[in-house]
């Protein structure tokens, strides 16, 4: 073929091509625009008819079927596209295998994801910015773009923010009263910081607890200036006239701050605030217990020094392990050595002690430590023996996301049993140990707490049952009754206020009727007031009041129902007791320990290690807070959920 022949066949194919050309521009212009990333690779060439750009093949792409054949082109047939434009086109759109769903590259969702990651696992802000960050997301998705730390950041305080909002409007919305928790903790850097957490069951019936401040608090920590920081943020969480019971440690500054709090507050809530103060129960074990084990300290110190020599070197813990195997013991990663001023540490570590006790006498011959004597061992196994039920009872106060207040009546009598049972008078170790922890018992629980006594009457299990067997136990027949006689009044007098009190949303209850009213006309309006009517005045004798119903019915036997439910038991019944109910979701609320609060300080000082030592406080109570409102980690994360989590936010 000549050269003008080749020019002249080039020229026909040009002439066609720009031809075809501008046809698709005419074709592309009478329809709407192309959005999808797989139009970057294909010329529309009109007639449902497009040509690859990178091999040249022609695919018929009808209408209906949109670019499901150009997208198969590319992921599977294509020859001509980089690996990187193809896996472009993979992550612009996805198909769900399982239900053919299309997922499109949310970059919004993903940084909220990002963020949330963030906060959850308590990763520095700094990480987003090393050299392998984008490049390991751009990885999985090239439309990826990072952002820097300080937009990390104020991504996170700006969750923190917009949940502020919606719990605050959560609030405004429930119709029971709050309990709160606080306590304050010492930074590596030595900044104090103040946790409260709020406790209530909400309008289904579930318990929840969130932590709605962690506020830096200057020196001195005086319970003037507890309690000034407290109603500071009652007051801007709008819970200052809500509050029903506040849960502190037992010290003086404490006892003070509850006075201050009093003062301030009692006219803004019901009962004036008189039984507002809580004190921790686990702290009050702690007190009981530490003061009963000086008794026998001479074998604790020489068991914890012992573990302590074990534990300080790789190789002496590995000579332990061996030995361990060798008398067919389990081999340990580490062993326990307890925090003195934690007692239930130290009980777990007298009872690994004791597990293997054989192993620890092997390791120690031939050397010139000291180990507790034959009589001290089996002062150690007494005594582990003798603390079980403390353990327990402090395990069954420690529970955060559970209501326990119905049980308190139950681990403190058998803390009491356990101090004042005759046979322990028998040994003289163990009645001297019981002694001492009798004092710390009569100072702070001869009487038991009017509150929690009433959490376990409203226990459907109970009611006066168990209190009458307990005080029957110990008392004569006249005082128990006496005893019996006075918590039931303390029982009536709380009834007898919720039946009078003023609703507790800011709606209040009369607006709800009204509105309730408003679409109801003529005989079916009056037919739904006299039905609300009825339930509330003639469900049940005039003689007897719901309250005397309530005790009056048999107890629930807890072996017919293993499952049972209290919260429940409540919801299920609020229409027959409704005054009742009322107090059951205020009472079974109430936090008989500060651990919920405290358990704020173990991820607060992974927060404020060496590395961000510099965070400010705004910074930390945004952390801290936003993690609690995401709730424990199950194990299971559905996307759709966290959208929806997400858009409320």
């Amino acid at each position: 073929m000549s050269q003008s022949e080749v020019d002249a066949s080039v020229g026909v194919i040009g002439n066609e091509s720009k031809s075809r050309t501008t046809t698709a521009i005419q074709v592309t212009q009478s329809r709407s625009r192309k959005r999808s990333v797989v139009w970057k690779h294909f010329e529309d060439v009109g007639d449902n008819t497009a040509v690859c750009k990178n091999c040249g093949a022609i695919i018929n792409c009808k209408r209906k079927s949109g670019t499901t054949q150009l997208r198969r082109h590319l992921l599977e047939i294509c020859e001509g596209i980089t690996g990187e434009e193809r896996q472009r086109v993979a992550g612009g759109v996805v198909t769900d295998p399982f239900d053919g769903a299309t997922w499109k590259f949310d970059p919004e969702l993903t940084r909220n994801l990002i963020t949330c990651l963030f906060v959850d696992a308590g990763i520095p802000y700094s990480v987003i910015e090393t050299r392998f960050w984008e490049p390991a997301m751009r990885s999985l998705n090239p439309d990826y773009k990072s952002v820097g730390h300080q937009t990390l950041r104020n991504d996170s305080v700006g969750i923190f923010k917009n949940g502020f909002d919606l719990l605050l409007s959560e609030f405004d919305k429930i119709d029971s009263r709050v309990s709160f928790t606080s306590d304050i903790w010492t930074s590596s850097v030595n900044l104090g910081y103040l946790c409260l957490t709020a406790h209530y069951i909400d309008n289904d019936f579930n318990l929840q607890k969130k932590i709605i401040a962690f506020k830096q608090m200057p020196y001195p920590h005086t319970g003037e200036a507890i309690a000034k920081l407290i109603e500071q943020i009652l007051i801007d969480w709008k819970l200052d006239r809500r509050i029903f019971t506040l849960t502190l440690d037992n010290c003086s500054a404490n006892d003070n701050a509850i006075a201050h709090l009093e003062r301030k507050l009692w006219e803004k809530i019901d009962f004036r605030g008189k039984h507002m103060h809580m004190r921790c129960t686990v702290h009050i074990l702690n007190i009981l217990v530490q003061d009963g084990m000086v008794v026998i300290q001479s074998a604790v110190r020489k068991i914890r020094e012992l573990m302590r020599h074990i534990t300080s070197y790789p190789s002496r813990l590995q000579s332990f392990n061996y030995i361990a195997e060798e008398l067919k013991f389990k081999p340990r990663k580490g062993l326990i050595l307890d925090c003195p001023t934690r007692w239930n540490s130290t009980f777990e570590m007298i009872k690994q002690a004791l597990e293997y006790k054989e192993v620890l006498m092997r390791f120690v011959e031939n050397t010139k430590l000291e180990v507790p004597t034959v009589a001290e061992w089996e002062e150690a196994e007494l005594l582990a023996q003798y603390l079980e039920i403390f353990f327990l009872a402090t395990q069954t106060f420690s529970t955060v996301r559970r209501h326990v207040s119905h049980l308190y009546v139950h681990e403190v009598w058998g803390v009491r049993d356990q101090l004042f049972d005759e046979d322990v008078r028998n040994n003289e170790t163990l009645w001297g140990v019981s002694l001492v922890m009798q004092k710390k018992f009569d100072k702070y629980w001869k009487n038991l707490n009017s509150i929690l006594t009433i959490s376990n009457i409203l226990d459907p299990r109970d009611k006066l049952v168990f209190l009458r067997f307990c005080f029957n136990k110990v008392y004569e027949k006249e005082v128990a009754e006496a005893m019996l006689e006075t918590v039931k009044l303390a029982f009536k007098r709380f009834y007898e206020m919720y039946k009078t009190a003023r609703p507790r949303t800011r709606h209040g209850t009369s607006s709800e009727t009204f509105q309730e009213d408003r679409g109801v006309l003529g005989k079916r309006k009056l037919d739904a007031q006299y039905k609300k009517y009825k339930s509330e005045n003639l469900s049940l004798s005039p003689q007897i009041s719901e309250l005397d119903a309530y005790l009056r019915e048999n107890v629930i036997d807890e072996n017919e129902d293993e499952d049972f439910d209290i919260l429940k038991s409540w919801k299920n019944n609020s229409e027959k007791y409704p005054t009742l109910t009322k107090m059951a979701r205020d009472f079974l609320a109430v936090p008989v320990a500060t651990v919920a609060s405290e358990s704020a300080f173990s991820a607060a000082g992974r927060l404020t290690n060496h590395l961000r030592a510099s965070m400010v406080a705004e910074t930390l109570e945004a952390l801290v807070c936003t993690k609690d409102w995401f709730g424990p980690n199950d194990g299971n994360f559905d996307l759709e959920q966290f959208r929806s989590f997400m858009l409320k936010f």
